[in-house]
């Protein structure tokens, strides 16, 4: 009986064994505060994840730091001469600033944390600075109550041996984690599933084309044929259709050859999609505009302005403020109290926006004409610390109704058309611009108000062209337009 048995399960058992081995799953990507989670995570430095962190720390590392005289208003004077100035420049002998705070904001987007070690001088003051590997880091311990809550940092050196270091030795970055108040929380453990596909999915594209790569036709017969006659074929059919000079060109096949094409499934060109949906998915986990990294096509002026301003306000901004709130907890107190250090405002202003709120302003004597010139970084005049006359407020010396609504279509005008005069007549000498104007007096046509009597015109006429002369910019002409009125 028994050996009936194994003669009826035999051809099952060899069917089984038949059976292709189960696909591999994608790789898996530990998240949590593990060694091993936070050597895995230092590797997805690949791909999109590559792209988009490279994409903050730069901008983060090229982004001025200051250091401030603190005031109870907030930042003082600037402060040029300092020794924490010296060790933020040269952080250690083979380190520049940039490069330093490149390396710590990588570790920051990869890990969720970034570590460097303050190595002290004889005077026991900071005098280098040296980034720690995060995946080395063993443990961070804690204190026995609130007093000391981080009581040491546990990375492991190389042999083998663990080193602790205390809590001042060490500035510490990390994004805030909602399951841990010590360790910090990586921004692509959060996207972890996105990654791994995003990993498989080159992983696949690499392989096909490695390992893959199959001709358009196959040549079979159903006779059993020669290696020397299977290589005589192939020769025959390459030297007949391979290279252009044989494109369709007819052929005659021989020993019963059939000629039948491969195509492709559709299965192949699905991973396309399925890429775009794990670009999509990393870069929202770092808030990085996919514009930013060149991906958006047909981008203009203003779409690229607004692409900029997105990414440098909700993503580069709270890095920075990340940053600055370490130095303060961390490296500061070092040096006393009444510092601070703030970076530039990486934001970059909307200049056609920026003109309409100052025109706007000056229009209606919220500001003078020399505050909106000190916003502009540009000295004062004597004619600007009087409130903007501007239309229809009513002017000085009693105008009559029709000098203002020349005056009004004249500012209008001076928006539209200054702008490309300005522009023909950049870098001109007041000479040359007079000369230019006398011979060709139409071009200031554009800027004189239609109907207007020949003496409004000529007042227009010649303030236009003095203004031309002086090379000054828009906002200057008008409010200077507005105070001649």
């Amino acid at each position: 009986m028994k050996a009936w048995l194994q003669r009826l399960a035999l051809p099952l058992v060899r069917r089984r064994l038949d059976l292709p081995p189960a696909p591999l799953a994608p790789p898996p990507f530990l998240g949590g505060s593990g060694l091993a989670s936070r050597a895995q995570q230092l590797q997805a430095y690949q791909g999109w994840v590559y792209a988009a962190v490279n994409a903050i720390a730069g901008r983060v590392a090229g982004m001025p730091l200051r250091l401030f005289a603190r005031t109870p208003a907030g930042p003082g004077p600037e402060v040029l001469e300092h020794p924490l100035l010296d060790l933020l420049a040269r952080p250690n002998p083979i380190m520049t600033s940039r490069q330093l705070r490149f390396t710590l904001v990588t570790h920051l987007e990869l890990t969720g944390m970034a570590m460097a070690l303050v190595v002290d001088n004889a005077l026991g003051r900071p005098a280098e600075l040296w980034p720690l590997n995060p995946a080395d880091l063993l443990e961070i311990t804690t204190g026995g109550d609130t007093r000391q809550a981080i009581s040491g940092f546990r990375f492991q050196v190389p042999g083998g041996q663990a080193v602790t270091f205390a809590p001042g030795e060490v500035l510490y970055l990390r994004h805030p984690s909602p399951t841990s108040l010590i360790y910090g929380m990586s921004p692509i453990a959060a996207m972890a599933h996105a990654f791994d596909i995003d990993l498989a999915v080159r992983v696949y594209q690499r392989n096909f084309f490695r390992n893959s790569a199959r001709p358009e036709v196959v040549l079979s017969t159903d006779q059993r044929l020669t290696e020397e006659e299977a290589r005589r074929l192939l020769t025959r059919w390459n030297q007949k259709h391979q290279g252009l000079a044989h494109v369709f060109e007819p052929t005659l096949l021989d020993a019963g050859l059939k000629v039948q094409p491969l195509s492709y499934s559709a299965k192949d060109f699905e991973f396309m999609a399925l890429a775009g949906w794990t670009q999509d998915n990393i870069l929202a986990a770092y808030g990085v505009p996919a514009g930013k990294l060149g991906l958006v096509k047909d981008v203009n002026r203003a779409n690229a302005q607004g692409i900029d301003i997105t990414f440098n306000s909700e993503c580069i901004r709270p890095r920075l403020d990340l940053l600055e709130d370490a130095l303060a907890a961390f490296l500061l107190p070092r040096y006393g109290q009444g510092l601070l250090l703030k970076h530039d405002n990486p934001v970059p202003s909307d200049r056609g926006q920026a003109l309409k709120e100052a025109m706007s302003y000056l229009d209606r004597g919220v500001l003078t004409i020399n505050e909106v010139r000190a916003g502009l970084g540009r000295g004062p005049v004597a004619w600007g610390e009087e409130p903007f006359q501007g239309p229809g407020t009513g002017q000085a010396g009693g105008e009559d109704s029709s000098s203002v609504d020349f005056n009004t279509a004249a500012l209008s005008l001076a928006r539209r058309h200054y702008p490309a005069l300005e522009g023909r007549f950049s870098g001109w000498s007041q000479a040359k611009v007079r000369q230019a104007l006398a011979r060709e007096p139409a071009l200031l046509a554009p800027l004189l108000p239609p109907g207007a009597p020949e003496h409004e015109s000529k007042r227009f006429n010649n303030y236009f062209a003095d203004c031309l002369g002086r090379g000054l910019g828009l906002p200057e002409t008008l409010a200077g337009l507005g105070r001649r009125s």
